[in-house]
């Protein structure tokens, strides 16, 4: 049997076998993000413990920071030896599933998880579920290896992996699966909604043995509901919050200008370009301990702490800025968590504005913090779906879908309007620029006709070069394709394409 037909066969597995490599996927992925987690959770501790002892005396502060600078310089020389640990690591499983990278499983792995926890544990402003993404999706590319697995198998357990990362670093099985279909895999295939969800569903279990039941966001009591006359508000809040996460995404986008100008100053290459985050990162420590980290002790602290606006934008502006620097730095950390810390922020903002003019009470505040965190994260992602369900998931509540999803669509329409780009799209488009992947490798694609192609026969069509689609499954049925054949809805048709090419093909076809 050749390759191509060792493809298709998987693709018509059933759902019992798609069911078990999920499981598989789920075990792996949740194990080893779960773990992850776990020690970013008790180093931390520890590190603001001693963050907390460096406010009454000063001078621990040098201790710190010089364990800080060795620490960074290990991460460094990590970096050095794989640059795709760097940053967030969602790109880079993007890039992966559309040809544009090839990207060594087990060297990430180890290099990403032993980095990651030491740079998101010392207090820096970044997040771990854009690491614990790549660690699932680099668990269950392990796995592909070690099943001898085909090109469009591989593809499907590195999305299912993606997912499974996501649902053990939030407990969101839902939204890991929502998140590869809609922001990684980009298309919806039934190959990867099964697998995705069994392997989310089983890393999510492993995680909350370990975590417990409690949303990771839960907030004190119910949310409240505001009467329908002043469902404009929430409009208005859709708005600002596109209009900040445009301003976010051009920012950290040209962060590199600065760390770039800074190396050139310091003669530091760019693998060291953390030292400059930790001592930059000193001063928030030693005045502001509370907002180090991720960002989920500021989320929850939000809504029982009754601050000012003035303080939550200060606050804000901190976090902004620090987000910035920390992620910019090129250390192991994602910006997932941190998006979501500032939504809160910006929408707690929005809120004290609007309760300072009269318009609203004290008592919906806690429902702003919500608004903010999924209309931001669904503007700057620009997978409103993933956001609604997220932040649902995180919280706890499902009573207050119908507002999240008016936030969040506004959101989403005003960054469009803006001409924003997806951020995790974007950071790729940035990264694999002079460094996409060469090579010939044909593999099979799997698409669901939609009603761009819908009636239309397969020779009308303005193919790729060196790529052919092989077969439709009509009515059940498999059909080989000819120029003649023409297209139907739903319909589900497979491709010969080279790697390299999935991205071109993907924007065709979807």
């Amino acid at each position: 049997m050749n390759n191509h037909q060792e493809e298709f066969h998987f693709s018509r597995h059933n759902v019992l076998a798609l069911a078990w490599r999920g499981v598989l996927v789920g075990i792996v992925s949740g194990c080893v993000v779960s773990l992850f987690r776990l020690l970013i959770e008790k180093i931390f501790e520890k590190v603001s413990y001693y963050y907390q002892i460096a406010q009454d005396q000063p001078i621990y502060l040098l201790p710190i920071g010089i364990c800080s600078v060795i620490i960074v310089v290990f991460i460094g020389l990590l970096v050095k030896s794989d640059k795709d640990i760097k940053g967030s690591g969602i790109p880079h499983v993007e890039g992966e599933l559309k040809g544009d990278l090839e990207t060594n499983w087990w060297s990430i792995l180890w290099k990403k998880f032993i980095g990651g926890v030491l740079s998101i544990s010392m207090g820096l402003m970044l997040g771990r579920e854009g690491p614990s993404i790549q660690l699932g999706a680099m668990s269950a590319k392990g796995i592909a290896h070690f099943l001898k697995a085909c090109g469009i198998e591989k593809r499907v357990l590195i999305a299912s992996g993606a997912a499974a990362g996501l649902a053990a670093a939030f407990n969101a099985p839902i939204a890991g699966l929502l998140f590869v279909v809609e922001e990684v895999y980009h298309h919806f295939s039934h190959l990867v909604w099964v697998t995705a969800l069994v392997a989310s569903l089983v890393a999510n279990y492993i995680s909350l043995h370990i975590f417990g039941l409690t949303p990771v966001l839960a907030m004190p009591g119910d949310l409240p509901y505001l009467p329908l006359s002043q469902y404009w508000i929430f409009l208005l809040l859709g708005i600002f919050l596109g209009i900040m996460g445009y301003i976010y995404e051009k920012v950290i986008l040209n962060i590199n200008v600065f760390y770039d100008f800074l190396g050139k100053l310091f003669h530091v290459p760019s693998y060291f370009y953390g030292i400059f985050a930790v001592l930059l990162t000193l001063p928030v420590a030693y005045f502001y301990p509370q907002l180090l980290g991720g960002g989920n002790s500021v989320i929850n602290s939000l809504s029982i702490s009754n601050p000012t606006l003035a303080t939550v934008v200060i606050y804000l502006t901190i976090r902004f800025i620090w987000s910035m620097i920390s992620y910019g730095s090129g250390l192991p950390g994602g910006i997932f968590l941190p998006i979501l810390t500032l939504g809160s922020l910006a929408g707690l903002a929005f809120g004290l504005f609007f309760e300072n003019m009269q318009l609203l009470n004290a008592q919906s505040l806690p429902l702003f913090i919500v608004l903010g965190m999924a209309g931001y994260f669904g503007a700057i992602s620009k997978a409103p779906l993933t956001a609604m369900i997220l932040v649902t998931e995180m919280v706890g509540d499902l009573g207050q879908l119908m507002t999240i999803g008016i936030v969040t669509l506004v959101a989403y329409l005003m960054m469009d309007l803006l001409k924003g780009e997806p951020i995790y799209e974007a950071m790729l488009a940035k990264m694999t620029k002079d460094n996409k992947k060469k090579a010939l490798k044909p593999t099979l694609l799997e698409f669901i006709v939609t009603e761009k192609l819908a009636g239309k026969l397969v020779r009308d069509l303005t193919l790729p070069k060196n790529v052919l689609i092989t077969t439709q499954i009509h009515n059940q049925e498999a059909e080989v394709v000819s120029g003649n054949t023409r297209l139907h809805s739903g319909d589900t048709i497979f491709l010969v394409v080279n790697e390299s090419d999935i991205g071109k093909v993907q924007e065709l076809f979807l």
